[in-house]
Formats: structure tokens, sequence, C-alpha cells
């Protein structure tokens, strides 16, 4: 299994035929949203949750290519470091900052959600979108996230989630979907929501919520799917060996079990 910066490095500019320019899922309020248009409702979904301003200096944790960044900064001019550990990603995000003249607005750093090296009591928000599935020690995540924050800082975050805990039986019958959805988005460990807040508990966090939000979240999966049909060519130049085929048989493997209830789509706030 290869690492979860290299697996980055190797899909980000396939990916981006598949998902546009935002890397995560969307939040459809009305099943005639394009896939465009739902990626950004679920950034502005999040940071409905948020107290951000102009005034909010945010850590986007697991930036990506950094389109969330810059649709945050577009509607609240909140100063704003991304950071990842996937190079492409930052190299990606640093030339479009350059490209919209935001360079000393919006900035990026390659650094380890995990073990950041950024000072203690910086940041307002602690903005995690769709990263932390793929962080296998979440209770690091979680106070990492605090040490960074000012006292009253705000954590954001967003990403799939396990409906309920898996038990044995269940592991056992989708070993082989599961292993399938780790090939072709990286290896991730899902929690529930349940186990995030016992997590920013242990933290240190309060005022902490959770929301379900996967009947809106669904509907990505077929986006997906259909892009991935429809880029075929292309796609098989850009992705790894193999690997096309991989990501269309898992988005078939997210449909079912999003359908089953055994993955979801969670919203996480919390207040340090």
């Amino acid at each position: 299994m290869i690492d979860t910066k290299t697996h980055y490095d190797n899909v980000t500019r396939a990916w981006k035929l598949i998902m546009g320019n935002n890397l995560h899922y969307g939040y459809f309020e009305s099943p005639d949203n394009t896939l465009e248009q739902a990626t950004n409702n679920l950034i502005d979904k999040l940071a409905s949750y948020g107290r951000l301003s102009a005034s909010s200096k945010i850590l986007d944790v697991g930036c990506g290519i950094g389109n969330p960044a810059f649709h945050l900064y577009k509607k609240y001019k909140s100063p704003i470091l991304g950071i990842s550990i996937s190079p492409i990603g930052i190299e990606i995000a640093l030339k479009k900052a350059k490209e919209l003249n935001l360079e000393n607005e919006v900035k990026f750093l390659v650094a380890d959600a995990l073990d950041n090296r950024l000072p203690d009591n910086s940041f307002d928000s602690a903005w995690v979108m769709e990263s932390s599935h793929l962080m296998p020690d979440k209770a690091k995540l979680c106070t990492e996230n605090y040490r960074v924050l000012k006292p009253n800082g705000q954590l954001l975050l967003c990403d799939l989630i396990l409906i309920d805990e898996l038990n044995i039986q269940q592991i056992y019958t989708y070993r082989r979907e599961l292993a399938m959805l780790d090939k072709a988005f990286g290896k991730a460990k899902m929690e529930t929501l349940g186990a995030y807040r016992r997590n920013l508990e242990s933290a240190g966090f309060r005022s902490i919520q959770t929301y379900d939000i996967s009947e809106n979240t669904s509907a990505t999966l077929h986006h997906w799917k259909d892009n991935s049909l429809n880029n075929k060519d292309e796609l098989s130049l850009l992705f790894p060996e193999g690997m096309y085929q991989s990501f269309l048989a898992s988005c078939d493997i997210l449909i079912s079990v999003f359908t089953n209830k055994i993955l979801g789509y969670g919203i996480v706030t919390a207040m340090k």
C-alpha cells in the first residue's frame, strides 16, 4: 500500500477531470445542482457553522489544490494558510494564488497535519475539509489542531464517516470493497461521529456539535462515475496503470455502502 503523499501526487491531475476543481464531495441542495455548484455548496455549508470574517486567521488542514481556500477568501476576506503533504497539490495551489494575485492573502505550505510545526495559539479557525479520513491518528489530529488554535478558536471539519462501528462480520463481509476503496482513494480510516466527539473531548475541545449530511452528499458519487466514463481515454493516460478501473469500481462500491448506510458524510464543529 502506497503512502498518502505518494497517492495524492499520483492522482491529483486525474481527479480534477472527475471531481472538478474542488477535490471533495458536493452538498446537493437540489437534484438540479451541478457538481461544481454542489462542491461549492459544501464549502458554504461548513462555513455556515463558523464565525468567519476578515479578521479570522484560518488554517486549512489538508488543503488539496487550494480551491476551498480561494472560495473562502473571496467570501470572507480571511487570511488563510493551507497545508498538505502533497507537493504537487501545493504546487498547483501556489500557481493559482499567483494567478489571482493572492500570494499574500492565501498561502500554502507542504506540512504534515499531524505535526505541522506551526506556532501555538496562532489561528482563529482550523478548517479540515475531507482530509481527516486519510489521517490514521485522529487523536493526534485533534490535539494538533487544538494546539494551534487561539483560545475560543473553532474547528470546522467535514468528511466521510462510518454510520456505525463495523463489527467483525461486517469487516469480513466488506473486506474486498474496503481494500478497493483504499487502492482508489488512499489508505483511509473512517470514524463515526461519536468517535470524532470522543477524540475532540479528549483533546480539550468543548461545544462539540455533529451533523449527518449523508443524504445531501450521496449524489456526488453518480457524478464522479459519469465523469469517469466520459473521460476514459484521458484518465487512462493520467492514472497509474490499473487505477482507472479501480476508481470506476470504487464509485459503484461507494454508491452501495452509502445506500446500505455503512458509510456516510458528516460535519463536526468544536470550540477551544
